[in-house]
């Protein structure tokens, strides 16, 4: 992830200046007519990012081209960029400084994913409670579907995450179980008794039959 500390205080004090000099809404359009003219002629782009090339000439290349278009400030900060060999912070910085213009004008960017594309209805209905939870005028919506996140919606503000899909709170729930590192353990099933210390079955008691007298013989 890029660092953004110092793209940020570069956005920052350019907003003030800008507040202060009642030129923000002009700054701002000339940021993006030089971003975009940028990104239009990639030849200019590569010059001015180019390390190997003089700083002098970079600077010459900036004032030939929107020298006489832009305010004092918007130019002050490429050339600033130049001086400072800063150049390829310049698309950070513009980021940083729209948001910021957006925050001042009560604006908010948020992306939000749903596994299902949402119906118009749906999307006002969200649109208004997230608005009235951010405190915010406006929100500008990119709605986009994810079909891996099973269900619910992610909401990503900037680099804020407000979360409520199904699978992150599987992972969650997975995660803490192992954190916890549970044992569940099973009940021992009672012992039987071996046939050795089983008590010997006693054996039946068989009567023979009383042996039958004969009678005597006769004398004869």
């Amino acid at each position: 992830m890029a660092n953004l500390v110092l793209p940020s205080k570069y956005a920052e004090a350019l907003f003030k200046a800008a507040v202060e000099s009642n030129t923000l809404e002009a700054v701002t359009g000339e940021l993006r007519s030089i971003k975009d003219a940028m990104d239009v002629i990639p030849r200019l782009k590569e010059v001015i990012m180019h390390p190997g090339i003089d700083r002098n000439e970079k600077k010459a290349i900036i004032k030939s081209a929107f020298g006489d278009k832009v305010t004092k400030l918007s130019l002050r900060l490429m050339l600033l960029l130049i001086d400072k060999k800063r150049e390829g912070l310049f698309d950070e910085i513009c980021g940083q400084f729209f948001a910021r213009v957006d925050e001042f004008n009560g604006l908010k960017k948020i992306t939000i994913e749903t596994a299902m594309p949402l119906e118009d209805a749906e999307k006002d209905k969200l649109i208004k409670k997230l608005e009235a939870a951010m405190g915010a005028k406006k929100l500008v919506v990119d709605a986009r579907v994810n079909p891996e996140i099973l269900g619910g919606v992610i909401i990503r503000e900037r680099m804020r995450q407000m979360d409520a899909s199904v699978i992150t709170f599987l992972k969650n729930l997975k995660h803490d179980l192992k954190a916890k590192k549970i044992n569940i353990k099973t009940p021992k099933a009672e012992a039987k008794p071996s046939d050795a210390k089983k008590p010997a079955a006693k054996k039946a008691e068989v009567k023979k039959p009383a042996a039958k007298k004969l009678p005597k013989k006769g004398k004869k």
